[in-house]
């Protein structure tokens, strides 16, 4: 298994299907200390409060820090696949920028970087150092915006002594050079700072690994493998931008295919055939235009960008129809435009639903899909909530 440091929630199966974490989430424990507090309050008054005992002090930033480095969600020998980033270049207050997590064996394999989402991921308790590969879809900002801070925490986070190796089509050459350039004096400081032996210097950035499929909507190849880990990448249609692909992996029988941004094409029911579940882009049409029509007369460009974007997007309804015709099993939902608050999520998937019998479920950041070995169930829990 990936050398992972992760969060202390154990995976209790419901029905075969749903999980919910044991153990003290980040949740359980705020929710925890805020009670204690409050009955600190109600027995010395506020004064003990604002002088909490330094044992009191430890125990608690103890138990924040540890919260997130157990490995019992991955002992099982399963395809696991994480939701790290499930929003869009609109504000979300509960999404940041896209990124999938894949773990499969001893791979750690990461899947774009928008903006935030290399602070979700350590939320996660994972490993940055870790990281086996990171790949891009496209180079659109909300896809590549932190890829600086991914490869410094790689480097930082516990020592790695190579470069991230980051795979992607024609193109990231330019965009890794860019950012070892962004990063080389905070490298130096580094250095100079925790010591060679804390941060060497082999270790520091990022790699590029270019590979290229032509225009040809149906090419795909693979990109990457090791040990029973196979990564296909396949071209997508994600106008006005080429190249775009979008990636499969597969580990002991067990498959995820994550589109990264497209509309729909027969390619991705070409490529999904048969993958157990499916990461899908989505943006419901109906209400981008709702929010549209409604933002005409604001001064700046939400209306004009809420329109274009659906010439570049896969509706839900599309997605489920992938699902569906490749025979996926479950569909899941993420990079969500426009931003909805909980109330919205039946509606925006409503249409998707009636299209696709399976379950369909929109990501949150930290959804984790585990997919055991030897088996057709997918599991479900949350890391983050």
């Amino acid at each position: 298994m990936a050398d992972v440091k992760r969060k202390n929630q154990a995976p209790e199966e419901n029905s075969g299907e749903e999980t919910r974490a044991k153990g003290l989430s980040r949740r359980d424990f705020l929710i925890g200390a805020g009670m204690a507090a409050s009955a600190l309050l109600v027995a010395g008054g506020t004064q003990f409060a604002y002088n909490l005992p330094d044992v009191a002090v430890e125990r608690l930033l103890q138990s924040a820090v540890a919260g997130g480095r157990d490995a019992k969600h991955f002992e099982d020998d399963a395809l696991y696949v994480i939701t790290t980033g499930t929003g869009a270049p609109l504000p979300d207050p509960l999404r940041v920028g896209p990124q999938a997590v894949v773990i499969a064996g001893d791979q750690l394999l990461v899947f774009d970087t928008g903006p935030g989402s290399t602070r979700q991921l350590l939320l996660t308790g994972l490993n940055l150092s870790s990281i086996n590969a990171l790949f891009l879809t496209h180079y659109h900002s909300d896809h590549i915006s932190d890829l600086g801070e991914l490869m410094l925490q790689h480097w930082a986070n516990a020592g790695a002594t190579e470069p991230l190796p980051v795979y992607g089509p024609t193109g990231v050459e330019e965009i890794v050079a860019g950012y070892n350039a962004a990063y080389r004096l905070d490298r130096g400081y580094r250095i100079a700072h925790h010591g060679e032996e804390v941060v060497p210097p082999s270790g520091f950035g990022g790699v590029a690994r270019s590979f290229d499929l032509g225009s040809d909507l149906a090419s795909s190849d693979m990109v990457y493998e090791a040990g029973d880990v196979q990564v296909i990448a396949f071209n997508v249609d994600h106008p006005p931008v080429v190249p775009a692909v979008g990636y499969r992996v597969n580990y002991k029988g067990r498959s995820v295919m994550i589109t990264g941004d497209t509309i729909y094409s027969d390619s991705l029911i070409q490529h999904a055939m048969g993958a157990d579940l499916l990461v899908s882009d989505s943006l419901n049409h109906k209400m981008s235009q709702t929010v549209s029509d409604s933002t005409k007369d604001v001064d700046n460009n939400i209306s004009s960008v809420t329109e274009d974007i659906q010439e570049s997007h896969i509706r839900p309804e599309e997605a489920a129809l992938v699902a569906k015709e490749a025979g996926v099993k479950k569909l899941l939902i993420t990079h969500v435009l426009p931003p909805v608050p909980e109330l919205l999520i039946n509606p925006f998937l409503r249409d998707a639903r009636d299209v696709f019998s399976g379950e369909v479920r929109m990501a949150n950041d930290g959804t984790m899909a585990k997919l055991p070995i030897n088996s057709d169930q997918i599991i479900f829990t949350e890391l983050l909530r």
